[in-house]
């Protein structure tokens, strides 16, 4: 019995003052599951067993985060679809000023900063927001409305959305993909439509994702004021100064200005492979294009695997080394931020550390020979004894 208990209280010290796992505190359980995918692809790349890896070092506080804009084009050939990818190159690499207690909270906080800033919009075109998201709209002659989820714009009036995470737009007519404004092509007479006639032509029609602000004014003389109306509780239209009609075709350019040069891009190149009778005959405006933000971190981070006597310790260890018994390795790692996930863009090992790199000197005494020991010429003041009485 008096053996039992000294026993358990020796275990009970032991366990005291042992260093407590850096995965068993709540935080690096977070963290852990945030980087799932980063782990795994690293554990793939290295070519490590997933199981055996872990987490052991990770600093929050030196985390650095981005943005950047994602385009995406798809345009109808016939029966086929061309699809066009292309990116804005990631700006410069900020950091919180107060530094967040655990990685899933700042995850959130980075992804409410990805938003589109300001874009502009040239009418006709109707706007609307996805989800449980409002937009506020501000007019000239400080006039502003709350709570809205559709707005029809009219002819000759510019839009500028802020705080957008994603602009989309599609368009089966006769969208031209060229730069230049509008071009209006008579086929008879025409002429005006009076005002608070808004039905001019159809309506491109764009969604928004995220609680954007706007503010709309005329083109060409920004301070004069918009005749608008209420269709419902949370739809607005505002009119067009004129409208033209009668056997009227007009052929309008992208009301986005930012997709503009992008488009008339894949033209050229649609041209130079298909020729323009073909471009003219099969894409007949069939165009989806989509730009969203795409939010970036970068930080380091060590993992650390059990090695056993099966499996390789990476580089070549001479013979006199003691095997060690965990090996740990930094990494740089460039992730993108997916529905509160990091998928992994860039990985980068660092130089690897090796616990029980260093040995006793008796171990490395029976191991080796001083006649394998390099000759050392040590100069006479090294060996001076300066005794003080």
């Amino acid at each position: 019995m008096i053996i039992g208990s000294v026993f358990l209280i020796l275990l009970l010290q032991i366990l005291a003052i042992r260093p407590p796992s850096v995965t068993s505190s709540p935080f690096y359980h977070n963290a852990s599951y945030i980087l799932q995918d980063v782990v795994k692809a690293i554990s793939a790349k290295q070519k490590w067993d997933f199981d055996d890896v872990r987490v052991s070092k990770f600093d929050v506080g030196k985390v650095r985060f981005s943005s950047s804009l994602k385009y995406e084009f798809r345009v109808g050939l016939g029966r086929h679809h061309l699809l066009l990818r292309s990116s804005e190159q990631v700006g410069s690499w900020n950091k919180f000023r107060k530094p967040k207690s655990d990685l899933g909270s700042l995850i959130r906080q980075v992804s409410s900063l990805a938003v589109i800033h300001t874009f502009k919009l040239e009418g006709p075109f109707e706007l609307g927001v996805d989800g449980h998201h409002q937009m506020t709209l501000s007019l000239p002659m400080n006039i502003s409305y709350t709570g809205l989820k559709h707005i029809l714009v009219g002819e000759g009036i510019t839009l500028e959305v802020r705080g957008a995470q994603e602009v989309s737009l599609f368009h089966s007519s006769d969208l031209d993909l060229q730069t230049n404004g509008s071009t209006l092509f008579n086929q008879g007479t025409s002429g005006f439509w009076p005002l608070m006639q808004s039905v001019c032509m159809s309506l491109i029609p764009i969604r928004i994702l995220g609680s954007a602000s706007l503010v709309a004014y005329r083109s060409r003389n920004p301070d004069v004021y918009i005749e608008n109306t209420y269709i419902s509780g949370d739809t607005i239209e505002l009119l067009p100064e004129k409208c033209y009609h009668g056997p009227v075709y007009r052929k309008r350019a992208c009301p986005i200005n930012s997709f503009r040069l992008r488009l008339s891009m894949l033209e050229k190149v649609l041209r130079s492979l298909l020729g323009r009778k073909v471009l003219q005959n099969q894409v007949s405006g069939l165009v989806k294009a989509n730009v969203k933000t795409s939010s970036n971190i970068r930080f380091t981070i060590e993992l650390e695997r059990v090695v056993g006597s099966n499996i390789t310790v990476n580089g070549t260890l001479p013979k006199w080394r003691t095997r060690p018994g965990v090996e740990r390795d930094w990494f740089q790692i460039w992730a993108r931020v997916e529905a509160g996930t990091l998928k992994p863009l860039m990985i980068k090992k660092s130089k690897p550390f090796i616990e029980s790199d260093s040995v006793s000197w008796g171990n490395l005494m029976s191991n080796m020979s001083f006649t394998k020991l390099r000759s050392v010429l040590v100069p006479p003041e090294a060996l001076t004894l300066d005794v003080k009485w």
